[in-house]
């Protein structure tokens, strides 16, 4: 997220976002920059949303934020009162209803972990620089002109209004040695 450079207001996407735990990270992690923001309880993030296809993923990802709001409430923490507000959510990506077609409009920065997605929704069997055509097409879709996108281990399809801002060679232990977060922008 640092190498997108997360701002004031930002709204947060992770599509796919199984147990929930980057949307959880994301919303503590960035604290408001200014001081008056942050003695307001702002986070730099205004919202983080985690969409997956999975029931049961999303339940244990709801489960996961509830007992994070219990740890951050009974110790009554700097990071409860700068937390961003989540939702976690049950959605298709590619066939979104209005609600994720609302979420994904006003999205500001997204996230995709493709080293989890099916094979029939790639090109390619190597998960470094993997095509993901209809995921592409979905975003182009979905998110609006200044959109800031990571999708680590695929590939979007620049055609479908996505400009490639560069790769970053990441360390993941689910993809050893590494893992490429691949950067665009959506114009």
């Amino acid at each position: 997220l640092d190498a997108v450079g997360v701002q004031q207001n930002d709204v947060f996407l992770d599509i796919g976002s199984g147990d929930g735990a980057l949307v959880l990270g994301a919303s503590l992690l960035y604290v408001a920059a200014d001081d008056e923001a942050r003695s307001n309880g702002e986070n730099a993030m205004k919202m983080c949303y985690g969409v997956d296809i999975v029931p049961g993923l999303v339940e244990r990802s709801i489960s996961h934020a509830d007992n994070l709001q219990r740890i951050l409430q009974d110790n009554e923490s700097f990071l409860q009162q700068n937390q961003a507000d989540i939702e976690l959510l049950l959605g298709d990506i590619h066939q979104p209803d209005t609600q994720l077609q609302n979420i994904l409009k006003e999205t500001t920065i997204a996230v995709c972990f493709a080293t989890t997605w099916s094979a029939e929704n790639s090109v390619g069997t190597s998960l470094r620089g993997r095509k993901l055509p209809k995921l592409s097409k979905a975003l182009s879709r979905g998110l609006s002109s200044g959109c800031r996108i990571v999708i680590i281990d695929g590939k979007l399809d620049e055609e479908d209004e996505f400009l490639w801002m560069g790769d970053l060679r990441i360390q993941c232990p689910d993809t050893a040695p590494y893992s490429v977060a691949t950067l665009y922008h959506k114009q």
